[in-house]
């Protein structure tokens, strides 16, 4: 090939001489008719000859072209052509910026473990991409490009932003290892019709997943286990058809799920276990359906949709820790301690695919220490006694009476007040009846201590400590019944008492 003169091969035809030319000078080879009908990509076998460029003219410009005009740049910037032949550029360094726009590509692109400054394939038609181990020191752009077959992007390293907006790809894509130095835009329209894999992928930046659509219906639609953002990964309006699994993901700030659709059903929809985050926001769009895993997650701030809610979407939470819940500005009202109680209920009756979930005593506990972080304390209280209420009806009809009780009489120690009323409510009892009564014979006579009906009564309400006046007397009759309900509701009282206080010294 001529190096340093201004005349192409020979054999080359008009349009790669053109290519030639645009080449040398820097400028745009755009083979566009102006019709858009006309220009479409997906209309390229009709394209006349003045469109058509071999794939080895590309290649010979790529890997040794002619120097440059005197004053430009040479650089490779082709639009509306029609590439024919196998274009394959394995391992190959190239020095110059490629930009190939709006053009359609015969056979596969092979950029395998390719080298180059930056690389541009917005609105090209492709029967498949193969680029692993790319190298693009500034930019990848696959902005509204249609790939018919597989995307293919393992272990690339761009060293700028990758924006593949709008693009739909037909088989799978996959980016897993991708090294991002930037944001990493997979949104506005893009399309995968398969599974999208970005398992250990690394973003320094941001990644963006707004009205995307990942369709494969019955397995994994998006595959992110091990994911590393240091920005946010940001889904507004994303589709997801199949289970998208963020299993291990570390998130540096926000991990946002805003108006999303999930559909799975009778399966995991999203799983987040031990995934890590600064703030979680999770608001599924309505009509979702599936299970999301929370399971061993952590975020610093909690941001959900309890009241909007899908009906046929469950959520595991055991071992999700949160430190506060944060409600959105435009939020009409904050859910109460009740709206709460009731969804979580309803995750805990939850069918997981193994039958219902048992109860799990650690979401209300988190649920709670949130509320009491957010300074609501009597709310933290009442989801403590839910808790306490739904812990005893698990361990049977005993126990489950015996915590009745022990809500009746003093909300299980959260309602210290309620437990002072009823001993000053039994006490006053107590006290008038054996006023009325008179006092019982005493177990040995001369012994007993001066009759008090008031320490009496006093001293059968209080189990662990002994006034003298209890078992000094020998109650019989109706006198021996009501003492007998004293000294059950003293036990009742004080264990349940006891108890509270040894919750309230652990917190």
């Amino acid at each position: 090939m001529p190096a340093n003169t201004g005349t192409p091969p020979p054999d080359w035809t008009p349009p790669e001489q053109a290519l030639w030319h645009a080449y040398r000078t820097g400028r745009t080879l755009d083979l566009r008719t102006g019709d858009p009908t006309r220009d479409d990509p997906a209309t390229a076998a009709h394209w006349p000859p003045a469109r058509r460029i071999r794939a080895t003219t590309i290649g010979r410009l790529l890997l040794g072209g002619p120097e440059p005009e005197p004053g430009h740049t040479a650089r490779l910037t082709l639009r509306g052509a029609r590439i024919t032949g196998n274009l394959d550029l394995t391992a190959s360094r190239i020095d110059i910026p490629v930009s190939i726009k709006d053009t359609a590509f015969d056979e596969t692109l092979v950029l395998d473990h390719t080298q180059l400054p930056s690389l541009d394939l917005d609105g090209c038609t492709l029967p498949a991409l193969e680029a692993e181990g790319i190298r693009a020191d500034s930019w990848f752009g696959l902005r509204n490009a249609r790939i018919a077959g597989e995307l293919w992007l393992f272990n690339a390293r761009i060293g700028g932003e990758a924006d593949l907006r709008g693009t739909t790809v037909g088989a799978t894509a996959t980016l897993g290892s991708i090294v991002v130095d930037g944001t990493l835009r997979l949104s506005d329209g893009f399309t995968v019709t398969g599974e999208t894999r970005l398992r250990n992928a690394r973003i320094t930046g941001d990644l963006f997943l707004h009205h995307a659509r990942l369709d494969n219906p019955g397995h994994t639609a998006l595959a992110a286990s091990g994911i590393v953002v240091e920005g946010g990964l940001l889904a507004h309006g994303l589709h997801v058809y199949g289970e998208a699994n963020f299993i291990g993901a570390r998130i540096a700030t926000a991990l946002t799920f805003v108006d999303v659709h999930f559909d799975h059903p009778d399966a995991w929809a999203l799983l987040l276990i031990e995934a890590t985050c600064t703030m979680l926001t999770l608001r599924p769009a309505p009509g979702s359906t599936g299970r999301i895993s929370l399971r061993d997650a952590h975020t610093a701030r909690f941001v959900d949709d309890v009241l909007g809610w899908p009906d046929h979407l469950t959520v595991e939470l055991d071992g999700f820790t949160y430190q506060r819940l944060t409600h959105r500005s435009d939020d009409h009202a904050r859910p109460t301690a009740e709206q709460r109680l009731a969804w979580l209920d309803r995750q805990h009756g939850a069918d997981f695919g193994t039958g219902p979930r048992p109860f799990a005593p650690a979401p209300y506990e988190q649920l709670a220490a949130a509320m009491r972080a957010d300074g609501r304390e009597a709310d933290a209280r009442h989801v403590l006694r839910a808790k306490e209420r739904l812990r005893h009806r698990a361990l049977g009809r005993a126990a489950g009476t015996w915590g009745a009780l022990q809500d009746a009489a003093v909300g299980f120690g959260y309602l210290p007040a309620r437990a002072l009323t009823w001993i000053a409510v039994l006490l006053a009892g107590g006290t008038g009846y054996f006023r009325w009564a008179g006092a019982p014979a005493p177990v040995k006579a001369g012994e007993a201590p001066t009759w008090d009906p008031f320490l009496y009564t006093l001293d059968l309400l209080l189990p662990v400590i002994d006034l003298g006046h209890e078992t000094a007397r020998d109650p019989t009759g109706a006198d021996k019944a009501v003492a007998l309900v004293l000294i059950v509701a003293g036990w009742v009282l004080v264990t349940t008492v006891i108890a509270g206080v040894g919750r309230t010294l652990k917190r």
